[in-house]
């Protein structure tokens, strides 16, 4: 049976197709904000429809949504658009127009709905506008050639009793006006055959050709309903309609993975990014989901599509979308926690392995290979999706070691994960059977049925996992992290130390992190190292520059000079970061493979670091300094080792750093990694590709 998708369908949707609009209907109709692209992996329908929706992108909007339609057809697949048609409404109002200079009859009410049809939908400032007040008119003018023109779906506004007579609104507010031209209500653009066909050109689609209502070549089209009605009229006499196909080029052979983690940024959802793009730049067919995303949002990246009772939020200002299972997800989370009021307030999450997604009922995400899974946390819940993940091979990579805790992200000394989890010193519980026996109790019962492989991007937890009671027989691979080296790169230091202030002498130590009070994080420690220095009379050129949020550094506060970035939003203004310091200060106090490590690498920039987790997989005496775990005297001689270097030596050793992140941490060494491990994956298996 052919897998056919219908974007945009509104009211117009069968239940043979897969349907998308931005509200879901269950059961037929999936909710999705089209403007962030479709939320379906690559080459996966035989045929896309769509019906008056690519008016309401703007015209880069519009050649993005058109690449992403080619994206999820197979080679040779077809789509078809169908759009107001900008040339016929020319053709019309020139006519009606020129019959009314001409008085002939009803040419005025002809050529004043014609007006209004090329106009209102482009320059509206309220819902409606000046097309429904011109229905809602009594008779309404030309009504004959209205329908003619927009087909039966207005009969029912045009057969409603009159509309009584209102008073007139106020004008609206520049902020009110601009919500609603935001709101996907309004064109914002016109097509004719000739501009929507080059643009199909330009999106990379071929065989491009006009066609009418009745005719296409998806199979038995007509009887579906969607642009013919069942008496065999035009559902939208006034469409224009064209149809296309993807190039039939093959594919290379390679594994469908279809990757899941809460979030494409901050620390566990960059690396699941990366991940993702080293997988594409190895010709493997990657799609990531997520339950909250940002603009702008990477290809081949979407957050899950709503089903059932489900929602997806969109905040205009901050481009956030969010699946409202996330939100929920917390709040009940916070509800079980508040149970536990002696909870120590330094410790970090406490997760639930529970949510309400349906990954199930995403389209393609049964025809994987390969279900990867990261940072799933109110993304995934194992529990309730086992009867479909059974039989599955699944790929873990773990960011932290809540997949083989009873709850927390890191134990910070507590081994009760090596045997049962229950007493929690992160929930301040003295219960046997607290939350956290609950949760290990129930992923225990879930990964005994499931085929998990696990991938850990450092030796430190790889070890963990082995000789954790979640996990401990499952393989265990080793394969790091990546960092995309083009955009964390040596830059022109002078240039970015003068825009910030700083002097060329300065000794710049820098700290980052998501939040400065996370405790293993060890601010502190570095707070106390720096003091060190300063006693000793040390700290004359050392600059402590730091970014992150979620914490209140008073730079005035400290006994030595501090400059603070505040939370840095993207990548590139990290790469910036890293390149105005003269080493980073990295005093994790437990950590796995922390990106900033890599990122400093791959920008050419030294370490002084604790010997944590991870950090000992990249940092050696090659590109910066080691001090054992929490000796604070250590770390500071580590930075005054640093600062001592001779200026050649420095600079032998920026690039070695940059050498460092060259050899090991790319996206295409990633990418070929795991690659080769989902190859062997399946090969023991029995399966194919």
């Amino acid at each position: 049976m052919p897998r056919l998708l219908n974007l945009g369908c509104g009211n117009a949707f069968h239940p043979d197709w897969v349907n998308v609009d931005v509200v879901p209907r269950p059961p037929h109709v999936f909710g999705y904000n089209l403007r962030r692209g479709v939320p379906f992996a690559d080459a996966l329908f035989d045929a896309v429809y769509h019906s008056h929706v690519l008016e309401h992108f703007s015209r880069k909007g519009a050649a993005f949504f058109l690449r992403e339609c080619l994206r999820a057809l197979v080679p040779g697949g077809v789509l078809r658009v169908a759009v107001p048609d900008l040339e016929g409404a020319a053709r019309a109002y020139l006519k009606a127009l020129d019959e009314a200079c001409h008085d002939a009859p009803g040419a005025g009410e002809r050529h004043e709905w014609m007006t209004v049809e090329l106009l209102d939908q482009l320059t509206r400032h309220g819902s409606g506008g000046e097309m429904l007040e011109f229905w809602q008119r009594r008779p309404v003018p030309a009504r004959e050639f209205v329908l003619s023109r927009v087909g039966g779906e207005a009969r029912p506004v045009l057969d409603a009793p009159a509309v009584p007579p209102q008073a007139p609104a106020a004008e609206p507010t520049a902020e009110a006006v601009g919500a609603f031209r935001l709101s996907g209500e309004c064109h914002l653009w016109m097509y004719d055959r000739y501009s929507l066909g080059r643009l199909l050109l330009e999106a990379g689609f071929e065989a491009v050709r006009p066609v009418t209502a009745w005719e296409s070549d998806i199979p038995d089209f007509a009887g579906y309903g969607l642009d013919v009605e069942p008496g065999g009229g035009v559902r939208k006499p006034d469409s224009l309609f064209i149809e296309a196909r993807r190039p039939d080029t093959p594919f290379t052979k390679s594994p469908r993975v279809v990757s899941f983690c809460m979030q494409h940024g901050g620390g566990a959802g960059s690396a699941a990014l990366r991940l993702h793009q080293g997988l594409q730049a190895v010709d493997a067919a990657s799609f990531l989901y997520v339950v909250s995303s940002s603009a702008p949002v990477p290809p081949g990246v979407a957050v899950i599509p709503a089903t059932g009772a489900a929602r997806l939020s969109h905040n205009e200002q901050t481009g956030e979308l969010v699946h409202n299972a996330w939100p929920d997800y917390w709040a009940e989370t916070r509800t079980r926690l508040a149970a536990y009021p002696g909870r120590p307030q330094h410790y970090e999450i406490f997760s639930d392995c529970r949510t309400r997604t349906d990954i199930a009922a995403i389209p393609g995400v049964a025809a994987a290979h390969i279900l990867q899974l990261h940072w799933i946390p109110g993304t995934v819940d194992i529990t309730r999706e086992l009867a479909f993940l059974q039989g599955r091979p699944i790929v873990w990579t773990l960011h932290d070691m809540n997949p083989i805790t009873g709850g927390c992200h890191y134990a910070e000394g507590c081994r009760g994960f090596e045997r049962y989890c229950g007493r929690c010193p992160q929930l301040g519980s003295s219960e046997e059977k607290d939350y956290s026996r609950e949760q290990w109790a129930l992923k225990k019962a879930a990964y005994r049925t499931l085929d998990i492989t696990v991938v850990c991007p450092s030796r430190w937890l790889a070890g963990e996992v082995r000789r954790s009671s979640l996990l401990g027989k499952a393989a265990v691979h080793v394969i790091p992290n990546a960092v995309p080296t083009d955009v964390f790169r040596p830059l022109n230091r002078s240039a970015i130390r003068k825009a910030l202030g700083i002097g060329e002498k300065d000794f710049v130590v820098l700290f980052g992190s998501d939040s400065l009070e996370t405790r293993r994080k060890g601010f502190h420690e570095l707070l106390a190292a720096l003091e060190l220095l300063r006693a000793a009379g040390n700290s004359g050129e050392i600059l402590l520059l730091t970014f992150g949020g979620g914490g209140q550094l008073a730079p005035a506060s400290l006994p030595f000079r501090c400059l603070h970035l505040g939370p840095l939003r993207t990548p590139g203004e990290v790469a910036l970061a890293y390149n105005a310091a003269s080493c980073l200060v990295l005093p994790s106090l437990e950590d796995n493979l922390p990106n900033v490590a890599l990122e400093a690498l791959a920008c050419g920039l030294p370490l002084a670091a604790f010997a944590t987790g991870g950090i000992v997989d990249m940092v050696d005496a090659a590109v910066g300094r080691l001090a054992p775990t929490g000796d604070t005297a250590a770390l500071a001689a580590a930075v005054a080792e640093l600062h001592g270097l001779p200026a050649p030596e420095m600079q032998q050793m920026r690039l070695r750093c940059r050498q460092t992140a060259l050899a090991r941490f790319t996206l295409l060494h990633q990418g070929r990694a795991y690659k080769t491990l989902y190859e062997d994956v399946l090969r023991a298996r029995g399966l194919q590709v």
